[in-house]
C-alpha cells in the first residue's frame, strides 16, 4: 500500500444522510448471489489478480501465544510470500512483491518493525480494545499513540457495537473522529465487525459514518466473531 495516497480529512457527520441509508436485503443478497456465477479470469490475468491481491494482504497474526518468534517468521513470509521460481515462471522474477502490511498486537509492533528495517512494508498495529472494543475511551486513545510511538504505520481501530445498534450516530462519529485525531499522520483502518451489526442498514450507516470521521479505511470483521466478512456486507460496504 502506498502511503503517498492523500489522506481522508473526514467531513461533519450529515445525519441526513445516515437516516435515509436503507439496505434492502433481498435485493443486496440476490445481487451477491450472481457475483459466484459470472465468468472468471483465467490464465495470464489471473495470475496477475492473484499477484496484485497478495499485494493488498495484511500478513496477520493475533494469537494469545504470539511470540517474538512467530512475529520474526510472518515477517520473513511477508518480505517473500511468493516462492522465487514460481515469479520466475510467471516473469516476474525482478519485481519486489511483497504484502501491504504486517498486523500485529502492541505487545508486538517492535518485534515487527525490528524483523521488518530494510522494507517499505509497514507495521499495522490492532487498537483501541481490540476485538471487542469495550475499553475505557482514555485507553484507547493511549493504545494507538503508544503504538505509534513504538513505530506502527498503520492503526486498526474498533468501533464499539453498541452505539450502531443503539443508533447513536453521533457517539461513533466522535469515537472515530477522536481515533483519527490521535492517529495523526498515521493510516488509520475501522474495523466494524459487521457480525455483531444485526443489519445491513446497520452496516451502510456504520460506514458512511466512520468515513466521514476521517477513516482511511473501513475493514468488515476482526476475524473472532461469530460471523466475519460476507459477501453482502462486502458489497454494501
Amino acid at each position: 500500500m502506498s502511503h503517498s495516497q492523500t489522506r481522508n480529512a473526514g467531513i461533519p457527520l450529515d445525519l441526513d444522510w445516515i437516516n435515509r441509508t436503507r439496505i434492502n436485503k433481498s435485493a443486496a443478497e440476490r445481487r451477491t448471489d450472481t457475483l459466484s456465477k459470472r465468468r472468471t479470469v483465467k490464465k495470464d490475468w489471473q495470475a496477475a489478480w492473484l499477484l496484485r491481491a497478495i499485494t493488498c494482504i495484511d500478513l496477520t497474526t493475533l494469537a494469545g501465544d504470539d511470540t517474538p518468534g512467530n512475529v520474526e517468521r510472518l515477517c520473513a513470509k511477508a518480505r517473500r510470500p511468493v516462492r522465487q521460481d514460481i515469479l520466475d515462471g510467471l516473469g516476474m522474477g525482478s519485481e519486489m512483491i511483497s504484502v501491504g502490511a504486517v498486523c500485529v498486537y502492541h505487545s508486538r509492533v517492535a518485534d515487527a518493525v525490528k524483523a521488518l528495517q530494510g522494507t517499505n512494508i509497514p507495521v499495522a498495529a490492532v487498537s483501541t480494545g481490540f476485538p471487542a472494543g469495550q475499553s475505557p475511551i482514555k485507553q484507547k486513545l493511549e493504545e494507538i499513540r503508544a503504538s505509534i510511538q513504538a513505530g506502527a504505520k498503520e492503526i486498526d481501530i474498533v468501533i464499539s457495537r453498541a452505539n450502531v445498534l443503539r443508533g447513536d450516530w453521533c457517539a461513533l462519529y466522535e469515537e472515530v473522529k477522536q481515533f483519527r485525531e490521535a492517529c495523526g499522520d498515521t493510516h488509520m483502518k475501522s474495523i466494524l465487525a459487521t457480525g455483531d451489526l444485526a443489519t445491513l442498514t446497520n452496516v451502510a450507516r456504520a460506514s458512511l459514518v466512520c468515513m466521514m470521521a476521517g477513516s482511511d479505511f473501513i475493514k468488515t470483521s476482526t476475524g473472532k466473531e461469530k460471523v466475519n466478512a460476507t459477501l453482502p456486507v462486502s458489497l454494501i460496504m
